[in-house]
């Protein structure tokens, strides 16, 4: 923020400038050439808006077993219980599963390459996290009788999801 203050600063020298520190311009053209020099000297991207990252799983294979290292931190990121995301993993990897009750650790059974897990992942977060009305991942997933509703807190919409 500093930096545009800095930029807008520079811009408007003293000329412009009357004793209150108004900006004073005398046409509309003068304000356009002006917002465009301005445009030209910020930096091409502020901010990318984008404020949901879901870690990427880290993966370790252990003999006979695939294991999860940082499935907590995934659960916490995503807002969902783990036991849930462990369900679709298992489901969509075709493979039993257990979690670790200290270190909340995925241990699925089987060696499962780590390029598998992470688009069934991808896949979970996009149909059990994102809104797909507002593409915002601040929702929560309410059981209405024998059905799973994705609930949008941003922007309201409810949205029937397949069970898992």
């Amino acid at each position: 923020m500093s930096k545009i203050l800095n930029i807008l600063r520079n811009l408007f020298r003293p000329p412009l400038l009357d004793a209150k520190g108004i900006v004073q311009m005398s046409s509309k053209e003068e304000y356009l050439k002006m917002l465009a020099h301005a445009r030209e000297k910020l930096p091409k991207i502020l901010i990318t808006g984008e404020r949901f990252h879901p870690p990427d799983p880290e993966v370790v294979i252990e003999g006979g077993q695939t294991h999860i290292v940082n499935f907590r931190e995934i659960g916490e990121t995503l807002r969902r219980d783990l036991k849930l995301i462990a369900t679709f993993l298992s489901k969509k990897l075709g493979t039993p599963y257990m979690i670790t009750e200290k270190e909340k650790k995925l241990v699925l059974t089987g060696r499962i390459r780590p390029e598998l897990i992470k688009p069934r992942l991808e896949s979970f977060v996009n149909t059990y996290v994102i809104c797909p009305v507002c593409h915002r991942p601040d929702t929560t997933l309410i059981k209405y009788k024998r059905s799973l509703i994705l609930k949008c807190n941003a922007c309201g919409a409810e949205t029937p999801v397949p069970k898992i």
